[in-house]
């Protein structure tokens, strides 16, 4: 009894060890087969002997002994194929000796063991075995109808035979065991069919949420993106008033006392500007939203820019902050994005000026390649600071994450500028590698190939102070009042004397009414909006007021803020908080190009 239990437990594991449904039906089917098989054996063996069928009985003992065999090799080694196979020649091997040895003719006995054959070698070992093992049965038989059927063919039922309990008990058995293959099988395929449909709606439901899901999705993040956008620009509307009314007290001679304190008011006005800045590449980044340019620029200068940018902290800390680079580079004029190489740099730079105390920051450029088209340059930013350890390099180029919890509380910081970094760079199809040393310092590399442009002439370029700027006629639209007393004193520095508007509205009549040579006009104003008024005015029917030079002065980062600047027919574009070195440099070029068309 425990025997008959522990094989009935495994074969019940050998049920769902397989993952295939189809394989578990076999499996199933292959094991109750041989049992089934094993009780008529063990039935027909001593009612062989009875009718003094010897031969008969000796041969369901053998086959009882095989299956028996069969079913514990099967069980205690769960090769189940190698047992179907098995199965199938063994049935193969009673059919030939039930034809050509036993019976000497085709019985119906011989006919319902091929139809077993037929079935169980599809069912169980699939269509390739399945044709073999129908092969090799059913050919034989044709044979022997052929040549031993003489003059016709005949299935031969003796008298003996059919009134033999063990024949009845067999004919009957067979049959049943076809009819419930056939209704095993097919109610097996009918259930698989039915999972599969269910599998189907299931999926369909799952893809009906999954789309309202992704459009839940794309809500959220537009949501996200206009939050971070009129957050960034509710702060950067004041730090614009801030920073810009720092450099007009620092312009305006301040005592030395005075200095110190405008200086920190500046710098740490420019610290919250880069922390927003940051958060809002990385959400562009993470949106997608970052597009790459390729303008004209020269090397030389935009590492110039980056120097004089950080020149300041760099004193602060009393750190040398040096440019190093081959004459031959200086004279180089690339075709890229500016921007970008200028983000990716003023990271570093960043990042080495807040972690060195004592020694230097090198921005170096190496030249790796370069022919009449191209050229391929190698930039490095290298610092004495704290450096990092080996098992917090790579850490440290995740978002949000600094190498230590204590980095942040000392030194500050989103932990977002190496994330964008590397970003970036990948964008533009680099990638950035870091050699450090714990207390002597860090150095991180990356490569960039640029086309040469040799007819260009540096368009950013700042152009010289002396130029006297005071005869531009520039009306400015804002309807922020600090803005307002910042643009009046940032440009009475230049002896510039702005009309002053408070809407798109009025900005639009005061044109019609004036003559301006330049509108510096906010995009975000009541009654009409920088955008609507900018349009208006390239509509005018006058074409010297209707081509009136137009730059747009905003805090929006929205992404699509760039595209909508130039669908407007506005020809430049000055972030607030705004450089003031920027704004000059660029009424200076609308100064000359006025007085060229002049003496045109």
């Amino acid at each position: 009894m425990f025997q008959f239990n522990t094989m009935e437990k495994r074969i019940e594991a050998m049920f769902s060890a397989d993952p295939d449904p189809i394989n578990k039906l076999r499996v199933k089917f292959l094991a109750r087969a041989l049992l089934a098989y094993m009780a008529l054996a063990a039935f027909t063996a001593p009612v062989f002997y009875y009718n003094d069928l010897q031969l008969l009985g000796g041969r369901s003992l053998i086959a009882l002994c095989f299956l028996t065999v069969f079913l514990a090799f099967m069980v205690y080694t769960s090769r189940w194929k190698l047992i179907a196979h098995i199965v199938c020649i063994f049935m193969t091997i009673f059919i030939w000796t039930n034809i050509f040895i036993f019976i000497q003719a085709v019985n119906v006995l011989s006919i319902q063991f091929t139809l077993l054959l037929v079935l169980v070698s599809h069912y169980i070992l699939g269509s390739r075995y399945g044709i073999i093992y129908s092969a090799i049965t059913v050919i034989p038989m044709i044979l022997y109808f052929t040549f031993g059927g003489q003059n016709y063919i005949y299935l031969k039922i003796t008298p003996t035979e059919a009134d033999n309990l063990s024949f009845t008990v067999v004919f009957i058995f067979n049959f049943l065991s076809i009819i419930y293959l056939q209704y095993h099988f097919f109610n097996a395929f009918d259930k698989t069919i039915k999972e599969l449909n269910f599998k189907q709606a299931e999926e369909k439901e799952l893809n009906e949420k999954l789309k309202i899901a992704i459009i839940a999705a794309e809500a959220s993040s537009k949501a996200k993106s206009n939050f971070l956008s009129t957050i960034s620009h509710e702060l950067r509307t004041p730090l614009n008033a801030v920073i810009g009314m720092s450099d007009i007290l620092l312009i305006d001679k301040p005592r030395e006392d005075q200095v110190e304190n405008l200086n920190i008011l500046k710098f740490s006005a420019n610290n919250l500007l880069d922390l927003i800045n940051n958060v809002l590449d990385f959400n562009k980044i993470e949106s997608g939203k970052i597009e790459i340019e390729q303008i004209p620029f020269p090397v030389d200068e935009l590492l110039k820019n980056i120097h004089n940018g950080f020149r300041n902290k760099a004193q602060q800390k009393d750190l040398s902050l040096n440019i190093l680079m081959d004459e031959e580079i200086r004279k180089l004029n690339v075709i890229g994005d500016p921007t970008r190489l200028t983000q990716i740099l003023a990271n570093l730079v960043e990042n080495a000026i807040k972690f060195t105390t004592t020694g230097f920051v090198n921005i170096s450029v190496e030249l790796l390649e370069l022919d009449q088209e191209n050229v391929r340059l190698r930039f490095h930013v290298a610092d004495s600071g704290i450096g990092i350890p080996t098992d917090k390099q790579e850490l440290v180029f995740h978002s949000f994450t600094q190498s230590a919890s204590s980095t942040t509380r000392k030194f500050g910081g989103t932990g977002l500028g190496l994330s964008i970094v590397r970003s970036l760079l990948k964008l533009l199809g680099s990638e950035i590698s870091m050699k450090s040393e714990v207390y002597k310092g860090t150095t991180f590399s990356f490569e960039m190939a640029y086309r040469l442009d040799v007819s260009y002439y540096a368009e950013n370029t700042a152009l010289p102070e002396e130029i006297d700027i005071s005869s531009l006629r520039i009306l400015i639209a804002e309807d922020n009042e600090m803005n307002i007393l910042l643009m009046r004193k940032l440009l009475a520095t230049w002896h510039l004397q702005p009309s002053i508007v408070k809407n798109g509205l009025e900005a639009v009549k005061a044109h019609e009414e004036h003559t301006f040579d330049l509108i510096l006009m906010d995009i975000h104003m009541p009654v009409m909006d920088g955008y609507d008024a900018s349009i208006k005015i390239r509509t005018l029917t006058d074409p010297d007021k209707a081509g009136v030079k137009i730059i747009a002065l905003t805090a929006s980062v929205a992404m699509d803020a760039k595209e909508k600047v130039l669908s407007a027919g506005i020809d430049d574009f000055v972030p607030k908080p705004f450089n003031t070195k920027e704004l000059r440099s660029k009424l200076e070029k609308v100064w000359l190009e006025i007085s060229q068309k002049k003496q045109g």
